[in-house]
């Protein structure tokens, strides 16, 4: 018998089918259970209809893969729970940025952190502690993969309702590949450590060979810009941090004081589009139904490469108990130990048949750290006040993120604040 592998948000088709496809990739995960889970019917019977072409390509018994509407029925038993869900949907995307950029403060993606950020934890966080209860009930052995966003704060939240739980981002996997190819060097031979918060997190060594990549990196600065000038931002972190940031270019402006000042300042010297997100969401959404539909129906070839994302490797880990190192979002008590003790940090891990054990970072250099902490502030204050329904804990958290306090006064922020409480108010209805 294989694992028993749940998908709670499992009518995300392209995603879960991806990361299916990433498990029978393991000849010794054949045997391998998925449940599917959704509230959304429509949507769940399309994942499942796509589940079940990979199977009988893969000449599996189509029966490895059920649906549930009712997420306490999939999570019984299971031995992973990935969690992909994305409450209130792209209406409330869309107003998580819309409603900053009316009082002046314009995010490019806006989903983990920022006013939207801390709204879109609202929405999320009680269906993760219902999760969380869920699977300690009716699965107490389980490991809960976090997938969606706001990372940090959504996988305290598990972690504060005691699940074995840690969240998975690929940009640190990812992002080495592109520095690899601007450097002309081949991407295996490149060695990093990195370590910080979710999309804040560093290189904190880049090297080949034992040689520090980074000089070479600076070296080769206009060229690069010549071809990627949104990469802008990057190397003006590199350059005054002394480090190269994970996550991609797109979101790097939105996370600190100095890049998003006007509407203008973003989009002409940063060439980073204001809610480039939420656009790029609403564009490729109908193109990856229309996929969906043609894998489906035959017309369209399945892609059985592997991702580079970390979910079917560490089930495989766990499975064949072969150590693997991955990047995850643990509870940091001292792995960063210039970080808070409590807040979630992304880090080295090893991931093996005992689950998943962090790894110690250490110091980090202070500049970085500096940068980090308003954003494991934003998250403490966001996840304690959805913790005690309280309102005034959670304009604390909006009142905190850097980008927010570049540009708006106190008051000015309350009056944004205020819109976004309102066009979240069924959320809300418990909150005091």
């Amino acid at each position: 018998m294989g694992p028993k592998v749940t998908f709670v948000g499992g009518g995300s088709a392209k995603f879960v089918s991806g990361l299916v496809r990433d498990l029978y990739a393991h000849p010794d995960l054949a045997g391998a259970e998925i449940r599917l889970m959704d509230i959304d019917a429509a949507r769940l019977d399309r994942s499942l209809r796509l589940v079940r072409r990979v199977l009988r390509a893969k000449d599996l018994p189509e029966d490895r893969v059920a649906a549930f509407t009712d997420r306490r029925a999939a999570v019984a038993g299971a031995d992973f729970v990935v969690v992909t869900v994305m409450v209130g949907g792209f209406a409330h995307y869309e107003s998580d940025g819309a409603i900053p950029c009316r009082h002046g403060v314009f995010p490019t993606v806006g989903d983990t952190i920022g006013p939207g950020a801390v709204f879109r934890l609202v929405r999320t966080g009680p269906v993760l502690e219902g999760l969380a209860r869920d699977v300690a009930e009716t699965a107490p052995g389980a490991w809960i993969l976090n997938y969606t966003n706001p990372m940090a704060m959504c996988t305290w939240t598990l972690l504060d309702h005691g699940a074995r739980a840690v969240g998975l981002c690929h940009s640190i996997q990812g992002s080495y590949r592109q520095l690899a190819g601007f450097l002309g060097v081949p991407e295996e031979e490149v060695e990093y450590t990195a370590g910080g918060l979710n999309h804040v997190n560093f290189y904190l060594t880049l090297t080949r060979r034992g040689r520090d990549l980074y000089p070479d990196l600076l070296a080769k600065k206009d060229e690069i810009l010549a071809k990627h000038p949104a990469l802008r931002v990057k190397f003006e972190l590199l350059e005054h941090l002394g480090g190269w940031p994970a996550e991609g270019e797109h979101h790097q402006t939105e996370y600190y004081p100095w890049f998003r000042k006007t509407r203008q300042m973003g989009e002409e010297r940063y060439a980073t589009e204001t809610m480039w997100g939420y656009h790029f969401d609403r564009r490729v959404n109908g193109e990856l139904d229309q996929i969906v539909e043609d894998q489906i129906a035959g017309r369209r070839p399945l892609d059985f490469g592997v991702s580079l994302e970390y979910g079917a490797r560490i089930v495989h880990a766990w499975h064949a108990d072969r150590p693997l190192l991955v990047y995850g979002n643990v509870r940091n008590g001292g792995l960063v130990s210039n970080l808070p003790a409590e807040a979630v940090v992304e880090v080295p891990c090893l991931a093996d048949r005992q689950g998943i054990r962090p790894c110690r970072v250490g110091e980090l250099p202070r500049a970085l750290a500096g940068v980090m902490a308003p954003h494991a502030t934003v998250h403490g204050l966001a996840t304690e006040a959805l913790r005690r329904r309280d309102l005034r804990l959670l304009r604390q958290a909006v009142q905190a993120d850097p980008m927010t306090a570049a540009v708006l006064t106190l008051p000015q922020i309350q009056a944004m604040f205020d819109e976004l409480r309102a066009a979240n108010a069924d959320y809300l209805q418990d909150w005091k």
